[in-house]
C-alpha cells in the first residue's frame, strides 16, 4: 500500500477527507493520481478539502491541484465538518470545481 484517499459524498459537495501517501513514495506522483481519481468519481459538481492553517505543504499541494484557497471560511467549516471551535479555527478550506 502506497498511498489511500477518502472521500464523503455530502449533500451538495464532495469531502476529501484522508489523503496519506507513505513517505518512502511522497514527491512521486502518487498523490496527485489518488486526489484527480477521486475528483473524477466524486459525486458532486464542488469537492472540498479541509486541512490545518499551518500546514502549508498540504496547502500548496491541493493549489497545485486546482484547488482555490477560500482561507478560513467559517460557514462552509461549520455545515460541512463537524470539528471542535478551536479546529475550526486553525483550519482552511480548499475547493474545487
Amino acid at each position: 500500500l502506497l498511498g489511500i484517499i477518502g472521500i464523503q459524498e455530502r449533500d451538495d459537495v464532495s469531502l476529501i477527507r484522508h489523503l496519506y501517501v507513505r513517505p518512502t513514495v511522497q514527491q512521486s506522483g502518487i498523490g496527485t493520481q489518488l486526489l484527480e481519481r477521486a475528483v473524477e468519481n466524486a459525486t458532486a459538481d464542488t469537492v472540498l478539502v479541509g486541512t490545518w492553517a499551518a500546514a502549508e505543504w498540504a496547502i500548496s499541494f491541493y493549489e497545485t491541484n486546482g484547488f482555490d484557497n477560500l482561507g478560513s471560511n467559517e460557514e462552509l467549516l461549520s455545515n460541512y465538518w463537524d470539528i471542535p471551535e478551536y479546529q475550526r479555527s486553525a483550519s482552511v478550506v480548499l475547493r474545487r470545481e
